[in-house]
């Protein structure tokens, strides 16, 4: 076996390095950097940032609370076109009770709706064409659906004989019905 060629002096270490090496600390890692804000107008920026949620919420709310007569409404509309248009009769069949019955109460859940967010004294006395006009103005995207469309005929529904009353126009009265309770606004009075 070879002898190992002898280690150039340069090579060594040398003992006094070693010593200076040795007396030496260990590197000294930073902390983890913090999760909250370093400065006061962090904490500022997150407190408006937290009031404009909780307003956000509460508007949200409130437009919620306004809109439920809107989408009680609409639920007493979608269980009377149930009732209007299932028929198990032949078609051209005279129309059931219970389909009278239905008809009956679509004047009455317009008024009622009417009511409830318009004021009293403009809305419980108008009759025929006034009343007509006043949900026409109520539904400034329908030009005079109540007055000329299909919704002239709709006092009809509450105290006409089923015979006289126009069965062929109540799915374009029941899409109007529909629409107005989503868009109407109560209109501005008249000058």
């Amino acid at each position: 076996m070879p002898a190992a060629a002898p280690m150039s002096p340069a090579s060594q270490p040398d003992a006094q390095a070693q010593a200076v090496l040795d007396q030496l600390h260990p590197l000294l890692e930073p902390t983890a950097p913090a999760w909250s804000p370093q400065t006061p107008g962090w904490a500022v920026v997150a407190a408006l940032f937290a009031a404009l949620l909780l307003w956000l919420a509460w508007r949200a709310g409130q437009r919620w609370w306004a809109g439920r007569y809107r989408r009680l409404a609409l639920a007493e509309l979608a269980e009377l076109k149930r009732g209007l248009l299932s028929t198990g009769a032949a078609p051209g069949a005279a129309p059931s009770a219970a389909q009278i019955a239905a008809a009956a109460r679509l004047p009455e859940l317009v008024r009622r709706l009417a009511l409830a967010h318009a004021p009293r004294e403009t809305v419980a006395s108008l009759q025929g064409e006034a009343w007509a006009n006043w949900l026409d103005r109520s539904l400034p995207s329908e030009a005079r659906a109540f007055s000329l469309g299909a919704g002239r005929s709709l006092v009809d529904w509450a105290y006409r004989p089923a015979t006289d009353l126009h069965w062929q126009e109540l799915e374009a009265l029941l899409s109007l019905l529909e629409r107005w309770i989503r868009q109407h606004r109560v209109p501005k009075a008249e000058p």
